[in-house]
């Protein structure tokens, strides 16, 4: 049997494989090709966020046009309906919907212990069908006649040939179907994967809480969606309704219910998980900064809004007169939607601080106490989530795992806890 003698740096090159960069094409060849449920998910989150910040620059030109009477930015009132009409798209189906279909991506496989969803290629399908079907409903704003104006809805008859001539309508009709398509994809893979490939022995768990950033998002949601709760009890009411019913009491309900739903929920979801997206923790100082800055720009963009209804400022209207009275409370609401906009900017610094200076978390759970499958592997977690089946022993398994003397059905005293992770 020969042996062989390394000196010095030698036998260090020897046992230590070299680390080769991956070339950004093949990263990105990567991502095009993946069927890795996180990366998807990654994917997912990243378009619907692009599409978030696209709409709000729509409604920040929409409170631009509002901020007196007269037509200011745009040339056109067909213009203004295209940018309400586009704004509450982009909002709702290629922000809301697949953003929680990019965070239950990435998480949901990691709750319930599974190594990847169901149907992985199904799953990369249902992306790109998201994609293109969103992509083909914004390329309206290339056509002649400009983009969809009949509103989010699509409502009739201004839906039709005679009232929407252009091509823009029919693209927005066909992108839709095709994004619809991949929505009820995603929704049959989720099902599969939870009903078939979750751990065996999974419930509920319940928890203590803490008062970190992602908590005050939480809040936040809870105080902004119970306000447009307590507003959907005047709109339920038929008296009440007949007088405040497309105005602008409709515009400031639907953004508390909508926005508090999904946009403070969506910050929540980013600085809880961050950490388990990337290896890194956001910045709890910047984070609190964005928060009181964004739910001071909310509030004070759609709060009065609800007195501009009750005293008679129908919405979908590009213009009004001087007589109507509507200036000082339209100005009030586009001061602070420019706050509202600038509320991102503490996010996108907190990304790039966070990428280059962010401290690396080397540990599974970098809150301490996090009970549910996510956190007991590593940050990131690696290609099929977890090197060996976990095991779930009581309500919270990543609780048993790393804090054994806490859980009751998990002796301090018994090694094997979590498959082959534990070591006697």
């Amino acid at each position: 049997m020969a042996t062989y003698e390394y000196a010095g740096e030698e036998w260090r090159s020897a046992v230590q494989p070299r680390v080769v960069p991956v070339s950004k094409g093949r990263t990105i060849a990567r991502w095009l090709t993946t069927t890795d449920h996180k990366t998807i998910g990654y994917m997912y989150l990243i378009t619907s966020f692009a599409f978030f910040c696209l709409a709000g620059v729509m409604a920040l030109l929409i409170r631009a046009e509002l901020f007196e009477p007269g037509m200011q930015l745009l040339q056109t009132k067909g213009q203004y309906n295209q940018l309400f009409t586009m704004h509450g798209t982009l909002m709702l189906l290629m922000f809301a919907t697949p953003l929680f279909v990019g965070f239950a991506n990435v998480i949901m496989p990691l709750q319930i212990g599974a190594p990847d969803v169901s149907f992985p290629r199904l799953n990369a399908l249902a992306f790109w069908f998201f994609l293109f079907g969103s992509t083909i409903v914004v390329a309206g704003f290339l056509t002649p006649h400009g983009a969809a104006s009949f509103g989010w809805f699509a409502y009739a008859p201004l839906s039709n040939t005679t009232f929407s001539p252009g091509v823009g309508g029919d693209l927005w009709v066909f992108g839709l179907a095709l994004q619809g398509f991949g929505t009820i994809l995603g929704a049959v893979n989720f099902i599969t994967t939870i009903i078939t490939m979750r751990a065996p022995g999974m419930t509920m768990w319940r928890g203590s809480i803490t008062f970190e950033t992602p908590m005050l998002w939480s809040l936040g949601f809870l105080v902004t969606f119970l306000f447009g709760g307590l507003t959907g009890v005047i709109l339920a009411a038929p008296k009440l309704d007949f007088h405040v019913t497309d105005t602008y009491f409709v515009v400031a309900h639907f953004h508390y219910v909508v926005f508090g739903t999904v946009v403070f929920a969506m910050f929540a979801g980013f600085f809880f998980w961050w950490p388990k997206f990337t290896g890194r923790m956001l910045n709890e100082r910047l984070g609190k900064i964005q928060f009181w800055m964004l739910f001071a720009g909310f509030h004070g963009t759609f709060l009065i809004q609800h007195w501009l209804g009750v005293i008679g400022m129908p919405r979908r209207y590009a213009d009004y007169l001087v007589e109507d009275g509507f200036t000082a409370m339209n100005q009030f609401s586009t001061v602070f939607s420019l706050l509202l906009g600038a509320s991102m900017i503490p996010f996108f610094l907190n990304l790039v601080h966070t990428a280059r200076h962010g401290k690396k978390v080397t540990v599974d759970d970098p809150w301490g106490f996090g009970g549910s499958l996510e956190w007991a592997t590593s940050c990131p977690p690696p290609r099929h989530n977890f090197h060996s089946l976990p095991r779930i022993r009581s309500e919270r398994p990543a609780l048993d795992l790393h804090h054994p003397e806490l859980s009751p059905s998990s002796p301090q005293h018994e090694p094997e806890l979590f498959g082959e992770r534990a070591s006697v």
